[in-house]
């Protein structure tokens, strides 16, 4: 009985093993030196890639809140295709030297419908830990997507600022997407939505 057991417990399990999605990882780093974000809310002020603070290669992206308030938000890739349970996990490097003051930033997520990057639909939550202010470091968050609600049709990645009066910078540099294969990532270097292509498919197209 024993044996009859255990071999049905390791069937069962690796079934639902193979039921698992193939993941597929992309990266981002402002290399191609012309692109920014793929849109922003609230009190963004600059957009820039520069050089001169950089976590790796030659170029990350600056940002400064201006004027200072609300939480602004920069939107660091966008993720449609998904299904209900799906994981996607994401990750930044961010820029901070100033310990235990802002500004700091934090990794958070909102959805959106499957064609506009803008409209949003409720926000994914994300890493309640805020920058440290030790210079570079990795910001991550895994989510798991919420298909239940048919509002939530593709995930934004957000870089969230807060500042105070007089310290309005961030840098961020080397974004990490990690989803289901059958996913779309888009990073700022790709336009999301365009007249000719307003679906997912037809975003899907453009870059094969």
């Amino acid at each position: 009985m024993f044996k009859r057991t255990f071999l049905f417990t390791v069937l069962a399990l690796a079934a639902a093993a193979g039921l698992a999605p193939a993941q597929q990882t992309q990266t981002y780093g402002w290399e191609d030196g012309g692109f920014t974000s793929l849109g922003t809310y609230g009190n963004v002020g600059v957009q820039e890639v520069v050089t001169d603070v950089v976590h790796s290669g030659t170029y990350a992206l600056h940002m400064t809140e201006d004027p200072v308030g609300g939480t602004p938000q920069v939107f660091l890739a966008w993720v449609g295709g998904l299904q209900d349970g799906d994981q996607i996990t994401c990750s930044f490097w961010t820029y901070d030297d100033t310990p235990g003051a802002s500004p700091s930033s934090r990794i958070w997520g909102h959805y959106t419908t499957s064609d506009d990057i803008t409209n949003y639909t409720g926000s994914a939550g994300g890493n309640d830990t805020y920058s440290a202010g030790n210079g570079w470091e990795e910001q991550s968050f895994t989510w798991t997507f919420d298909g239940s609600d048919p509002d939530h049709q593709a995930f934004v990645l957000e870089f969230r600022m807060y500042s105070s009066t007089g310290a309005v910078d961030y840098w961020v540099d080397d974004v990490t997407v990690t989803a289901p294969e059958y996913a779309q990532i888009i990073f700022p270097n790709m336009n999301p939505v365009t007249a000719e292509a307003g679906t997912w498919s037809g975003v899907k197209a453009l870059y094969r």
